[in-house]
């Protein structure tokens, strides 16, 4: 597994470094935490036009291929409502990335995304493992000066408030 996995575009991951590889223990921790998390299921395709029916507007339209994962959310207030596991490909990587499904708490719009950055994995998992989610309320950050491969690593804060209130 890769310590180096956020925020990256094609072109700097053709010319990456090779990653940092995570030992055993970790590795092996974080792969516990993941099979928590349920596999992806068929109701892709349901998200897929769910979220095409819901655009406002035709530039919308193109939102669900968009590749920016968790990016196009950064410094806003989301809360986790559920997380699916897909298993990854990528060399070197971690084994799974995960899809997120979101709420976020300034516009109220359901939002999904993908992330295989490994801090964000990592705290995702956990906190589905400490039972956080559905309700885990979370920032998405990412640095402002790259790693020394080139990397702007990923983060989430978690907020004060950091569940929501069930009832």
């Amino acid at each position: 597994m890769t310590a180096e996995t956020e925020g990256r575009s094609q072109a700097q991951d053709d010319q990456a470094q090779p990653p940092t590889v995570i030992g055993s223990r970790a590795s092996e921790a974080l792969t516990a935490a993941l099979l928590t998390i349920p596999e992806t299921s068929d109701d892709g395709y349901e998200r897929l036009l769910l979220q095409l029916a819901a655009a406002e507007d035709a530039a919308d339209l193109g939102a669900p291929w968009r590749a920016g994962g968790m990016t196009q959310y950064l410094d806003r207030p989301l809360e986790v409502r559920a997380l699916r596991r897909i298993p990854s490909d990528y060399d070197g990587g971690l084994p799974f990335f995960l899809v997120v499904d979101a709420g976020d708490l300034l516009t109220g719009e359901l939002v999904t995304f993908t992330t295989g950055a490994v801090s964000v994995v990592a705290q995702l998992a956990k906190a589905s493992q400490l039972g956080a989610i559905p309700g885990w309320r979370v920032i998405p950050r990412q640095s402002d000066r790259p790693s020394s491969s080139g990397f702007y690593p990923q983060h989430l804060e978690v907020m004060r408030d950091q569940t929501a209130r069930r009832a």
